[in-house]
């Protein structure tokens, strides 16, 4: 029995150890390895096991491949070299593996489509470049130029896998190639551009809107965690009580530097969701948090406590103070949802009173407060404060008692001297007599008789209202001259008045007509020089806020002396007039001070198709003279311009039977800018996460469009329509039309960035050779259009720069002074060379993903020291060094040492995919060479003429 229990315990065993499946070549079983194939030829993999298998390929894409347990390659190249494996689809660790090297005569590395290479300092990264001929000896890592890579630089070269480098460091940052050497020939890989991104020394700061949140059973609750880290490198977390709570992360447009914000969501709370919630940021550095309380409660409710300065005598909401204090009530308020409405009713018709409301910390805690300075008699009686919100409301009532000092009048009738006095409390009236005429007598003690006298109440007593009372006193039978006095007290202190036998009193009034005429002349004459004051602030405004165009067309210069074509002396070829019957105007893009460009629908306008969306620029209707000449101005330039690709080009015009209209492409994408920060999360994402790249990433080119775009071939209207030159793309690759509403979803790479840079570069380099300065180039001022195009344009009248927060006050302008060079900010002088510097800072707005430049920056007197200084921002995170190389260039504090268009160009164009790699190898890096060159002599006395470089090192 033992042995058959034994038996049955060890058969399941046996089952499971099955044999390693086994690979075949075109049907024939492998005995090595490892295999050499040649280009072009053929090959099927299969793979026989007792179970299901499964095949794991180099790339992903070569999946396509499998059928079963086949792997059919018809034209293999040297990107299927690689290591092929076989194994049971429920047990991955039984496998069998082949090495194929399919060898070529060019190439003796397989490298990826894309090698641009962007890491975090301290990880590890495998270079994926395979040799491809196994005789290949002395497989190594180089830099670029052919010196050795930095010494500490620690790497493992394994020519079936790659060259795997160790501990990333931003000091590794640079150019490298896998080298090999074939019968004693070196070969060379394409070039990788390694970019390592410094660890972060500080954890990331967060912050929450509110430190308390209250929401009703099943309620909807959203708290926004705002974050800033130096890098994009950081997590953030919600938790309450120890358990982690599902969030959605953004990228914080507002912020101009790296800033995402984590929304906590929790639908329909329940009671058991109340407590601390916390928002975690945690980067290498450490992590930071912030906590907010939520209250959950079953119905709505607000709540009103009173909040009263101990300096007051108080009973409840009874307030007793003195006549002439300062008073001030305060009502805290607790409420959800939100207060939408509240009320002081006041006792006095006339409100002489300052209110208050606030919120506190964005919490559901308010504070209203009402000040009554220096009571009177008037502000006696209830303060009644309402508060409101959607679903309930609730008073208080305050009373304020006014203690008010005693006035007091003596009479005399008939022998009869009569003292009335009012005041609050009841006034208790004294009398007192004394020889001779004196002002007072009950200072006199010594010589004062106080008399006794009744007193009785006049009128009727009103709650809050001074009491009026009378004391009446019989004089009789005087021999000598007397004094008499009344004397009238409460707690608010006393009052009295004199009055002596046989004297009379004046009253002169002279003085109070005379300050009344006083005051009436002082009035007027503020009144006229406030008059005087708004008529010069709007002949100010008038003058300085003039429109004009940026774009100048140079007709002479010596040196930095320009003279500029006068724009109104250009022709105006007529046949750019388009019929406005056939211009249907849409939604507005862009308004600003002097007009707006609105989307329009042009019929007729292209040959053989029924319309076109085009861009129409037009006046306000309150615009002047000078305003529609400087629109005018603008078509004649742009007509003298010509069209051209990455230029938003002209296409007609209204110029007759109404309102000027000025006619462009349309470009659907938008302004650049934003199109940079709608799509940096992805880009991020795509960069720092797993490496993903599409089979065929050259997704826009020019071709020509399907019937019915707004950018297609060359084309004419009418017979007296002039010819419009436009963009030209194909629809093989171009699936999206402005014309049908199409809007861009793919997401950006590295190659994105340098095809913008390249294509503002060729459009710069057309305006300069028409002599035309642009003066405000800026990545808001470039439009994307079809298939990523970008186009360089001047919204002007369309931008409202009162409000735009790029333009500076600078002396009686508005002036985009962080995209301005030197000599252009301290001496006003705009030159091809200002526009280069110009195009650095767009540089660096593309490659940080649309930040504001200089971030953190107050635009004073240290900023303008600063560029005078040759300060330089640093390199974007995204940045290829060459490309921050190109940036410096542009930024040489010495105009004649800026590169050119052309030169930035053919730069560029160097660095795109579409060149021979050895014509890249050899040809792309003497500008940068002869900068760093440049970068030496600033430490030497002197240098070769040869050796001048085409900027200046940035000073920090």
């Amino acid at each position: 029995m033992l042995c058959i229990a034994l038996l049955i315990a060890v058969l399941p065993c046996m089952a499971k150890e099955l044999p390693a499946p086994v690979i075949k070549l075109n049907f024939s079983p492998l005995s090595q390895s490892e295999v050499v194939w040649s280009a072009d030829k053929p090959f099927i993999l299969s793979c026989d096991g007792q179970a299901d298998i499964i095949w794991k390929t180099r790339i992903r894409k070569y999946q396509k491949h499998v059928s079963q347990k086949t792997l059919n390659v018809k034209k293999p190249t040297t990107e299927y070299t690689g290591t092929y494996r076989c194994s049971y689809k429920n047990q991955t660790d039984l496998y069998s593996e082949i090495h194929i090297y399919v060898k070529d005569s060019v190439k003796a590395f397989t490298t990826p489509q894309n090698t641009i290479i962007i890491q975090k300092e301290g990880s590890n990264y495998l270079l994926d470049c395979l040799v491809t001929n196994p005789a290949s000896t002395e497989y190594s890592l180089q830099m670029v130029n052919g010196s050795a890579v930095p010494s500490e630089m620690n790497y493992t070269a394994d020519p079936k896998r790659g060259i795997l480098v160790r501990n990333l460091q931003p000091s590794y940052s640079g150019d490298y190639v896998c080298t090999v050497k074939i019968n004693g020939v070196q070969k060379k890989s394409d070039v990788f551009q390694i970019t390592v991104i410094e660890k972060t020394q500080q954890p990331p700061a967060v912050s929450l809107p509110a430190n308390r949140y209250v929401r009703i059973v099943g309620e909807t609750l959203q708290i926004p965690c705002h974050t800033k880290n130096q890098d994009h490198s950081y997590n953030i977390t919600w938790s309450s009580s120890g358990k982690v709570l599902n969030s959605k992360t953004n990228k914080d447009e507002g912020c101009g530097q790296i800033c995402f914000i984590s929304l906590l969501t929790i639908h329909q709370v329940k009671m058991s969701d109340a407590g601390n919630l916390t928002c975690t940021g945690q980067n290498q550095a450490g992590k930071n948090s912030v906590t907010a309380v939520l209250k959950v409660v079953d119905k709505p409710y607000i709540h009103l406590k009173p909040v009263l300065s101990s300096e007051y005598k108080v009973n409840g909401t009874d307030i007793e103070v003195m006549q002439g204090d300062k008073v001030e009530l305060a009502v805290q308020t607790e409420a959800y949802p939100e207060v939408k409405w509240t009320r002081w009713k006041t006792p006095k018709s006339n409100h002489t009173h300052e209110e208050a409301f606030n919120r506190i910390n964005n919490s559901d805690n308010y504070m209203s407060t009402i000040v009554l300075r220096k009571v009177g008699a008037m502000d006696n009686g209830h303060y009644i404060y309402t508060a409101r919100s959607a679903s309930v409301n609730a008073s208080i009532i305050f009373t304020v008692h006014v203690y008010q000092k005693p006035n007091t009048l003596i009479t005399w009738e008939n022998g009869v001297a009569s003292c009335v006095a009012s005041g609050y409390p009841v006034p208790r009236i004294q009398w007192f007599q004394c020889e001779d005429a004196r002002d007072m007598c009950s200072s006199n003690q010594t010589a004062a008789v106080e008399l006794m006298a009744t007193q009785s109440t006049l009128g009727d007593v009103r709650e809050y209202e001074p009491v009026r009372v009378k004391s009446v006193l019989p004089v009789t039978n005087m021999t000598t001259t007397l004094t008499f006095e009344c004397v009238a007290t409460n707690i608010a202190g006393e009052d009295r008045d004199t009055f002596t036998y046989k004297i009379s009193y004046l009253l002169n009034t002279a003085s109070v007509w005379s300050t009344s005429v006083w005051i009436t002349v002082v009035l007027i004459a503020a009144l006229v020089l406030a008059i005087l004051g708004m008529l010069i602030l709007f002949y100010k405004h008038r003058k300085a806020h003039k429109y004009e165009i940026h774009w100048k067309i140079i007709e002479a210069n010596e040196g930095n002396n320009y003279t500029f074509i006068d724009p109104t002396q250009l022709p105006y070829d007529k046949k750019l007039e388009f019929p406005r019957n056939k211009l249907k105007l849409g939604q507005v893009l862009g308004a600003g001070a002097f007009g707006k460009v609105v989307q329009a629908t042009a019929y007729g306008l292209v040959k053989d198709e029924s319309f076109t969306r085009v861009a129409v620029k037009m006046l306000k209707p309150s615009a002047h003279f000078e305003e529609k000449e400087a629109l005018m101005s603008e078509l004649k330039i742009l007509n003298y311009i010509g069209p051209h690709e990455n230029i938003v080009n002209l296409l007609g015009a209204c110029t007759q039977g109404g309102p000027m209209l000025l006619i462009t492409e349309y470009c659907c994408q938008g302004d650049l800018l934003n199109f940079l920060r709608q799509r940096a999360e992805t880009f991020v994402n795509n960069v720092l996460g797993v490496q993903s790249f599409p089979e065929n990433s050259n997704l826009y080119k020019n071709v020509a469009v399907q019937k019915g775009h707004s950018t297609g071939m060359t084309y004419s209207g009418s017979e007296s329509y002039k010819d419009a030159q436009l963009t030209q793309m194909s629809k093989d690759v171009c699936q999206e039309s402005c014309n049908e509403g199409g809007k861009d979803a793919w997401s950006l790479d590295n190659m994105d960035l340098l095809k913008f840079s390249y294509q503002v570069a060729k459009g710069m380099e057309f305006l300069a050779s028409k002599n035309c300065i642009h003066r405000d180039l800026a990545a808001r001022n470039v439009l994307v259009a079809d298939c990523r195009v970008v186009k360089i344009c001047d919204f002007g009248l369309a931008r409202d720069i009162m409000n735009d927060l790029n333009y500076v006050v600078k002396g009686n302008a508005r002036l985009p002074v962080k995209w301005m060079s030197p000599e252009s900010i301290f001496e006003c002088l705009y030159t091809v060379q200002s526009d280069v510097w110009s195009y650095g800072v767009l540089l660096w707005e593309i490659f940080s993903l649309g930040m504001s430049p200089y971030p953190n920056v107050v635009i004073d007197a240290q900023f303008y020291k600063m560029i005078k200084d040759g300060y330089h921002m640093p390199q974007p995170d995204f940045a290829p060094h060459e490309m921050y190389t190109i940036m410096q260039m542009c930024w040489s504090l010495e105009p004649t040492l800026r590169p050119t268009f052309a030169n930035i160009t053919e730069l560029i164009a160097k660095l795109l995919p579409n060149q021979p790699s050895e014509q890249n190898n050899e040809d792309m890096y003497p500008e940068f060479q002869r900068h760093q060159m440049r970068k030496q002599c600033d430490t030497e006395s002197v240098c070769r003429d040869e050796d001048q470089p085409l900027m200046r090192r940035s000073l920090t």
